[in-house]
């Protein structure tokens, strides 16, 4: 995303630039290393696009068995499902964590594919800078391990951290322990780079570079971001690296064509490396997308706005038809109520789009209202859906439990819904609330405004992206109740009819290959196949059914006795049912 804009605008100014994805290539490196010509082979099946559904299955398998037998002291690394699940053993937050894990790097698990691939990259470019991305906070040891070994092998080189990661962990830089981490690099990017890496890139001194973070003796600075941000009508067509291929038969490039998101959700953050954060974002005309997606002679796009309007696709829909270039394409996209319109949704599909994520996050207008998403309105969520549905664009639907002052008996109302409706769904994500860096919430909480959350001083796991040491204190919440809730969802989400089908195609650069229709084929392909996959533990299970019994009796007084997934979800369509004749419930 970022790195291949950087990459355009850097070229465009004359400079030679090499990128290597080693998110995607060192999870290679660990597979082969531990499963052999299987993973070989399965790796060529992921990128064969004549690979059948059962074959992909099995190479999913493989990767899952291979990763099964990785063993390191330091860290947890599994691949499961659609996803790569990393977890420090002894990194949860603190800057003195992170100095620990550098200090023991040989035991991090991609410390021998660093010094097997990525140094001997790095040393026959013979480069004058290195940028090492973190977009994530999982990312973040990885990137500070390789960083310290950049600094040993080629202490002349200018070395730059960047990505999204770093502008929501401002309040880190004031750790008197951070000052030390820049004995391993030169400089932080923490806003947008298009300007600050192409003066580093140039050679500027760091203390005159708006948008970084820096050391000036023993003490930290952070620089303003640049007074005038980037236009991106002006951004030159992004440039990808094309040694390392994603796991799908076809290149699918994420692209992005505004700055930041325009709504101002409380619970999000994630356009916080904006130079406009939480202002009017800069938009990239429709044309001048059209022409990008053109230059890069793809047939599919993956828009990784965190909000990409109706009339803007239908517009991008238009100009790709101007220029007669075919394409299609996921985005993100609210719950709108003209949604609720089937030509809508029709014209949508014929315009492109073929996938859509929205946030439904919660079936409270209450709770939709306090995290400032007013315009989703729950009681038309089944319509939404199905419209899009029957229109063929694929549907993927976040789900938020444990927002603040939410009844868990409110949060029950998700088993009966996706019972109702998950037929018009393809994909399910369900997490709890987190209190993000510098999302609206975080702010309000961290000023004692947002009921029914208590964030206590002495915030210690700075370098963590959410705010996790904060207490409910309205209508008897509490993490493990939510935890409960979290599991039944879960639950809901592995009986769901697509969830087999969509753990082997991983996200929609491979599932935007099929249709609707196909995709339940190849479910019921598998069904009939493959072992169906495993229900939640048995333990998580039993917890989450005693911790419902105790929330449902506090909040509403009911005396109840679930034995099973199925009894609670019958009393949750017994609750939604009598919420849903008064027009909002009272909470209780």
């Amino acid at each position: 995303m970022g790195i291949a804009y950087l990459a355009g605008v850097l070229e465009q100014r004359g400079h030679h630039v090499v990128q290597h994805y080693g998110h995607i290539d060192g999870v290679e490196h660990i597979l082969k290393r531990h499963g052999g010509e299987d993973v070989d082979r399965s790796l060529r099946t992921v990128r064969d696009p004549a690979a059948s559904i059962l074959d992909r299955h099995d190479a999913r398998m493989v990767f899952e068995k291979a990763s099964a037998s990785v063993s390191s002291a330091a860290e947890a690394f599994v691949v499961e499902r659609n996803n790569v699940r990393y977890d420090s053993r002894h990194f949860k937050g603190r800057v003195g964590e992170l100095r620990w894990a550098l200090e023991h790097r040989e035991e991090h698990v991609f410390y021998d594919y660093f010094i097997e691939v990525e140094l001997p990259r790095i040393q026959a470019a013979a480069p004058d800078v290195v940028g090492i991305s973190v977009a994530d906070e999982r990312q973040l040891v990885s990137a500070c391990v390789l960083a310290t070994l950049v600094r040993e092998q080629a202490p002349q080189v200018r070395l730059i951290m960047g990505g999204n990661y770093w502008a929501r962990t401002l309040d880190a830089y004031r750790d008197p322990e951070f000052a030390a981490l820049f004995d391993h690099w030169d400089a932080i990017v923490y806003a947008e780079g298009f300007q600050p890496v192409v003066d580093l890139a140039e050679g500027a001194d760091t203390a005159t570079v708006p948008g970084v973070v820096w050391r000036d003796r023993d003490r930290v600075r952070v620089n303003p971001r640049i007074p005038t941000p980037a236009d991106y009508e002006d951004l030159p067509t992004p440039v990808f690296d094309v040694g390392i291929r994603q796991w799908s038969p076809d290149f699918v490039p994420p692209l992005y064509t505004m700055s930041n998101c325009p709504m101002r959700c409380g619970f999000c953050s994630i356009s916080a490396g904006s130079d406009t954060f939480l202002h009017k974002p800069r938009i990239m005309s429709e044309r001048r997308v059209a022409e990008h997606i053109a230059a890069l002679g793809v047939a599919r796009v993956d828009f990784v706005d965190e909000y990409l309007p109706i009339t803007r696709q239908l517009k991008i829909g238009r100009e790709l038809a101007r220029i007669g270039h075919a394409a299609t394409w996921q985005c993100y996209l609210t719950a709108s109520d003209q949604l609720l319109k089937p030509y809508v949704c029709q014209t949508l599909f014929e315009a492109g789009c073929r996938a859509v994520q929205l946030g439904l996050e919660s079936l409270d207008p209450a709770t939709l209202r306090q995290e400032a998403k007013p315009w989703n309105h729950p009681r038309n969520y089944g319509r939404i859906l199905k419209n899009l549905s029957d229109a063929g664009i694929q549907v993927h639907v976040f789900i938020i439990v444990g927002a603040p002052g939410e009844p868990i008996n409110r949060s029950l109302h998700w088993l009966s819904f996706l019972e109702e409706f998950g037929d018009h769904i393809l994909t399910i994500k369900s997490g709890r609330y987190r209190l993000t860096r510098r999302a609206p919430d975080e702010h309000a909480a961290t000023n004692q405004q947002l009921a029914g959350i208590e964030v206590p001083g002495g915030d210690t796991q700075t370098l963590n992206l959410n705010r996790d040491q904060y207490r409910y204190t309205t209508h008897g919440l509490s993490r493990k109740r939510v935890e409960a809730m979290r599991d039944l969802l879960e639950e809901a989400c592995r009986r769901h009819w697509a969830y087999q089908i969509t753990s082997t195609l991983p996200w929609w650069i491979n599932r935007g290959r099929y249709t609707l229709p196909q995709l339940r084929a190849a479910a019921d392909l598998l069904r009939d196949h493959r072992a169906s996959e495993p229900s939640i533990p048995a333990s998580h299970l039993k917890r989450g059914l005693s911790k419902i019994t105790t929330a449902v009796h506090d909040e509403l007084g009911l005396r109840i006795a679930p034995t099973s997934y199925e009894d609670v979800r019958d009393l949750a369509a017994q609750l939604r049912a009598r919420d849903e004749t008064s027009s909002e419930p009272q909470r209780v």
